[in-house]
């Protein structure tokens, strides 16, 4: 009894002090507390397609549109950036993610962008407001005019319809024998093909013959201009196109070999070596965009505006590439033109002429990480080195790197980790996801941009694309694995089984097993997988695996089995199964075909990754963003052999076919 009287007293008096304390604390605790009247910051969004600049203007401009209406990020707003890269999953992953309930407001660049906001915001959840469109009465998003109530209420901007025919008469101007024209566009676009059918109309005045030709990747941009130059166009005209706008390098360089000209609706573009370019200045379209954003911000309807168009024209000319092409001269007539538009060209100087401090001050340090000499790791490094050329960076002026393999080894890889960390280079570019996984868990802190690796968020770099570690960003190669399997089930007749490689210790070998299985499993077909631990296994495994009934192997890529792949074709080959691919370098090793993703352009898609981000975009507001490339290689020989039946859609794919 008398414990329990002396346990009562100890609680009562650590009950009353407590009370005193929580008393005497309440005054401090009231003033620490935030004002109920305060409000966080208003959230944006600001999201564009791909990263050219047109569309980097754009988005500068809308920056500067929300700074003059008195939103500045970190201050009185709190701004997030995106861009999708070009690629359609990545893009409708970013809209989705925006149209949750964390945004304000959603701002947005390109008529894909747009596209694919507001069909993820049918609802009107969230206000977007949206720029750098061509023709958004024919995007197909709800906006019939440009009345107050042709535009969904929660939807609004400004449309911006490239001075087409503007274009092609100066070109008449500057050549007037021009009888021939040549377009890339493509065709999954609706802003394209609005210009397409504005181009075919005054060509049709003008009796200019217009010759077409379609690439829906930039992989296919190459081969569609050598088409049109084939077919004996005397000049190529860029008009609307995100593809082509991404790929004007290309474009230009292509046709220069040729000896023929190119003219766009991009004013920067003569700085890239068009002999012209006409159309708007998207930095005064997008400061239109954040004006409009920040007086709805401050309360007005966004049914106060209708959606118009908006063309702040601008004319640049490249006289020095003009007096290389015979028959091709610049009146004075137009130079005055160009010159009486100077104060708005002035104000679109390319992303790849502008030199920040950081450029300035010296080099840029980067380290390129490669866990072994596979192919695959040697594509992407050389496209990561041709994709900085490309954006105009000069390796010893404007950055110094090395290239560092651990050739198969983590031990290695551990040790050249360790010395990178310790001289904090400006980005860290692991290509590979072993290469990827070992530099999330050594290096901290330090931008890491990575390339070829199958998916970012399985190799333990983010929670989604968008949501991700803020040190952090690239490109992903996962495999087409629901094309394959429809390709499978349309082209091997009965085909019941297909068989694979793969190793467990490899998260990202687990996660594509999981992934061709489904996709073969809605195909109606079975996936049978036999494991592999180590590279000395391979053959060992392909023997077992040819012995469990399969018709068809289809190896899915990693990094163990890949050194041992020869030999299993080999195996096939011996056995009469047909041997399917994700990796185009195994059709010179025997394979039948290869459905794969370009690891040359994933380089260069990682570089221009890499180069945002040293120029000043954080990791964080750059998605990761799957490889917009899809090739199809075929061995002829085999394909006859096996009776394989390829169908039309799948022959265009085609890149390259063996004997």
């Amino acid at each position: 009894m008398r414990i329990l009287k002396s346990l009562w007293l100890g609680v009562m008096l650590i009950l009353v002090t407590s009370a005193m304390l929580l008393f005497s604390d309440l005054d401090s605790r009231k003033v620490n507390e935030p004002a109920p009247s305060v409000k966080s910051l208003p959230k944006l969004a600001v999201m564009q397609w791909a990263s050219t600049d047109l569309l980097d203007h754009t988005v500068e401009g809308i920056i500067e549109g929300l700074r003059q209406q008195g939103y500045i990020n970190g201050k009185t707003a709190d701004i997030r950036m995106f861009n999708a890269s070009g690629d359609n999953t990545t893009g409708y992953a970013i809209a989705q993610d925006l149209v949750s309930g964390r945004y304000d407001m959603i701002l947005t660049a390109s008529t894909l962008a747009l596209q694919a906001v507001a069909k993820t915001n049918k609802d009107g959840r969230v206000v977007h407001v949206f720029g750098a469109v061509t023709d958004p009465y024919g995007a197909g998003v709800g906006i019939t005019g440009p009345g107050l109530d042709q535009h969904p209420p929660h939807l609004v901007g400004v449309g911006t319809f490239q001075p087409v025919d503007r274009a092609f008469r100066i070109a008449r101007q500057m050549n007037p024998t021009i009888n021939t024209v040549g377009v890339v566009w493509s065709p999954g676009e609706s802003n394209s093909e609005a210009c397409v059918k504005k181009a075919k109309l005054i060509c049709k005045e003008l009796g200019i013959k217009l010759i077409e030709a379609n690439a829906g990747t930039t992989t296919e941009v190459s081969e569609a201009v050598r088409s049109v130059l084939a077919r004996g166009c005397k000049a190529i005209w860029v008009g609307g196109d995100t593809v082509a706008n991404s790929s004007i390098g290309t474009i230009i360089s292509t046709a220069r070999a040729a000896m023929v000209p190119v003219f766009t609706n991009d004013p920067t573009d003569s700085s890239r070596g068009a002999i012209f370019g006409i159309g708007a200045s998207y930095q005064k379209v997008g400061a239109a965009v954040g004006e409009i954003g920040g007086q709805i911000l401050k309360g007005a309807s966004p049914k106060s505006w209708g959606v118009k168009s908006l063309v702040p024209e601008v004319l640049t000319i490249n006289k020095a590439v003009a007096s290389k092409f015979t028959g091709w001269t610049v009146s004075a007539d137009l130079l005055k033109q160009a010159a009486a538009s100077a104060s708005a060209s002035s104000a679109v100087t390319p992303a790849n002429q502008r030199s920040p401090d950081r450029e300035k001050a010296k080099p840029w340090e980067i380290r390129i990480v490669r866990y072994n000499d596979a192919q695959f790791s040697e594509e992407t490094w050389r496209g990561i080195m041709d994709g900085f050329k490309k954006q105009g960076l000069q390796e010893g002026r404007d950055f110094n790197v090395r290239c560092l393999n651990a050739q198969g080894d983590m031990v290695t890889l551990t040790s050249i980790l360790t010395a990178i960390r310790a001289e904090k280079p400006d980005v860290v570019m692991p290509i590979s996801t072993p290469a990827l996984q070992a530099t999330l868990q050594q290096l901290h802190g330090v931008p890491i941009i990575f390339a070829a690796v199958g998916d970012g968020v399985v190799a333990g770099a983010g929670r989604s694309v968008t949501d991700h570690m803020p040190n952090v960003t690239g490109i992903t190669t996962r495999s087409p694995f629901e094309e394959m399997a429809k390709l499978i089930k349309d082209s091997v007749p009965g085909i019941r089984k297909v068989g694979t490689l793969f190793t467990p210790a490899e998260i990202n070998s687990v996660t594509y097993r999981k992934w061709f299985g489904d996709a073969l499993q809605k195909e109606g077909l079975e996936l049978v997988a036999v494991p592999v631990t180590t590279s000395a296994e391979t053959s060992e495994a392909a023997t077992a695996l040819l012995q469990s009934g399969i018709q068809l192997i289809a190896q899915i890529t990693d990094s163990t089995t890949r050194s041992g792949l020869p030999q299993v074709v080999k195996r096939a080959s011996a056995a009469k199964i047909p041997f399917f691919s994700f990796d185009s370098s195994l059709i010179d090793s025997g394979a039948t075909l290869a459905l794969a993703r370009d690891y040359y352009h994933t380089g260069i898609e990682s570089s221009e990754a890499a180069v945002r981000v040293l120029r000043g975009t954080s990791p964080k507001d750059i998605p990761f963003a799957n490889t917009i490339t899809e090739s199809l290689t075929l061995n002829k020989a085999l394909i006859t052999k096996y009776g394989i039946r390829l169908s039309s859609d799948m022959l265009r794919k085609v890149k390259s076919s063996g004997k």
